[in-house]
């Protein structure tokens, strides 16, 4: 004997029934045994399809009536929708840093199938292996936006401009991704907008993607839109054409960015390689998917099942990120300095007044000339491109720095990072020691560190405004000194020096596990040490 269930479907597809009409027909007899027997004798006294019709529909437009109303036990009406994206948004085993990584990570199955709310499964057979519909799961926030992504408008109807795109988009791109961000407590740091300009160097001028979405402020994953298919190559161009450089001093170690092209119902996923020798290669695109029909359901499918592994790989990267994001061309206060970050050069301008032991202003900025060319191709030193000068007319101080780094702290995670770091301190201290320059502010705010270094000594010593030559006495103390930092006769010397970088190292002592490195730290501040001897300490060259 054929299933009742079975029957009333089939009959339910050939009657000609819309997708909601459908999913709610087949939600009225899924698991109602007495609601299929009547159903199939009325149908039997119909003798057209239009009576059929009516009966059925009357069914699901009916009120329900008090008598026959569910009870549900207060477990069904929690709304699982952390759990489940807890289960589907985890990170990936590695993490990525070049556009070549990224296809094998997009193409990953799910860890769990999508919910939905209305046995999808089985109202569209060719889903059934990628979506499931659940008690305890279908009243969920993420179902809900699931099973629309799956009901929107198949065939993207009457789309005359990108504007009308944005619904279908937005509910198979956007929907799902800012769910994720609310459900998983805040681990997948996003924001996302349209049309608007990106203000950091991943966009060529005041071009504004159509889509965009943000890590920690950096913008990772875009999109260009149009409403015909027929424009599709234009979208893909206009995704290269925008795009402009991932500097590292944002991105640090990550090469890449995600985006996709949508033209009327044709979508395609891409990396964005933005490493120097993507520049060579015919271009920066490469597909992370085919070209997918949106008004194919299992393409739509596969749409959501990348978004899902897109939000993933933010997650897997989102701590690989720099969490000082330093926007370009917006001049900044630190201090008694005032930093501008341009593409290429850091500009640094002074007052006047607070420029320091500046009673003789000419010899002053003479002497900080000579100490800028003394570091010229030094590694552990910062570099300078222009100056520095004093700008009579303005009253200014000015230095234009190649270097370009951001602040050290965040790198320095553990003690092989510290270790690298002091490598690089020495390196530089010694090359302007053996000129007889002294530093004179050696703390962390005064070490940066450079993800792209050339000479691989990535970090680096600047600020040489307080700098002078050794053994000169010390007018103005700074408030990191105390009373072991200068000669008992009041001068600065090298070893003043040393003794400043001991008690920066000091500050870090709870990244220092190793006796050998707590050792370091102590012969730093005995000023028994120079900077070549302390290249050659046992703690600066072990390995680990």
């Amino acid at each position: 004997m054929s299933d009742p269930l079975l029957i009333l479907k089939g009959e339910i597809k050939r009657l000609g029934f819309v997708s909601n009409e459908k999913i709610s027909l087949f939600g009225y007899f899924t698991g109602n045994e007495k609601n299929q027997a009547d159903a199939l004798s009325l149908l039997d006294d119909c003798d057209t399809d239009k009576e059929k019709r009516d009966y059925l529909r009357s069914l699901i437009s009916q009120p329900e009536q008090p008598s026959v109303k569910r009870t549900y036990d207060q477990a069904d009406l929690a709304d699982n929708s952390a759990k489940i994206c807890g289960e589907l948004i985890q990170r990936f085993e590695i993490i990525p840093t070049k556009a070549e990584e990224l296809q094998s990570l997009i193409n990953r199955q799910l860890l769990r199938k999508l919910p939905v709310t209305s046995d999808e499964e089985q109202i569209y057979p060719e889903i059934k292996d990628y979506v499931c519909t659940t008690e305890n799961e279908r009243r969920s926030t993420i179902a809900k936006n699931i099973s629309s992504a799956f009901t929107i408008d198949m065939k993207f109807s009457g789309n005359k401009s990108e504007s009308m795109l944005h619904y279908p988009i937005d509910a198979m791109i956007r929907v799902p991704l800012e769910t994720f961000n609310k459900y998983i407590g805040g681990a997948l740091p996003i924001e996302i907008d349209r049309d608007k300009a990106d203000s950091g160097t991943t966009t060529i001028g005041t071009k504004r993607p159509d889509f965009l979405c943000w890590t920690k402020k950096l913008l990772l994953f875009k999109g260009e839109e149009k409403a015909s298919s027929g424009e599709f190559n234009a979208a893909v161009e206009e995704l290269e054409e925008k795009f402009n450089v991932l500097d590292p001093i944002c991105f640090g170690k990550i090469q890449f960015m995600i985006g996709y092209a949508i033209a009327g119902s044709t979508v395609r996923f891409y990396a964005i390689d933005g490493s120097v020798e993507a520049k060579k290669k015919p271009s920066i695109l490469s597909p992370l998917t085919s070209e997918l029909n949106a008004s194919n359901l299992v393409d739509r499918f596969t749409i959501l099942r990348t978004v899902v592994n897109i939000a993933r790989i933010i997650l897997t990267i989102s701590d690989n990120i720099p969490n000082t994001l330093i926007p370009l061309g917006k001049r900044q206060k630190l201090g008694h300095s005032f930093i501008t970050f341009l593409s290429d050069v850091v500009e640094k301008i002074i007052l006047k007044v607070d420029l320091p032991y500046a009673t003789n202003l000419d010899n002053r900025v003479n002497f900080l000339k000579k100490m800028y060319d003394y570091a010229k191709g030094h590694p552990g030193l910062v570099q300078v491109e222009k100056g520095p000068l004093f700008d009579k007319g303005k009253g200014i101080y000015r230095v234009v720095m190649k270097t370009r780094g951001i602040p050290c702290v965040s790198e320095l995670k553990n003690e092989n990072n510290v270790r690298e770091m002091m490598k690089c301190i020495l390196t530089g201290l010694a090359r302007l020691h053996q000129g007889n320059f002294v530093h004179r502010d050696i703390r962390l705010p005064n070490v940066v560190y450079v993800p792209e270094s050339p000479d691989k000594f990535n970090y680096v010593l600047i600020d040489f405004e307080h700098g002078f030559y050794n053994r000169r006495a010390c007018n103005e103390k700074l408030s990191g000194y105390d009373d072991n930092t200068l000669t008992t006769a009041g001068y600065y010397t090298t070893t003043s020096d040393m003794y400043q970088l001991g008690k920066m190292l000091e500050a870090l002592s709870s990244r220092i596990s190793s006796d050998q490195g707590r050792g370091f730290v102590e012969e730093l501040k005995s000023k028994k040490l120079t900077a070549e001897l302390a290249l050659k300490h046992s703690w600066i060259n072990h390995s680990s």
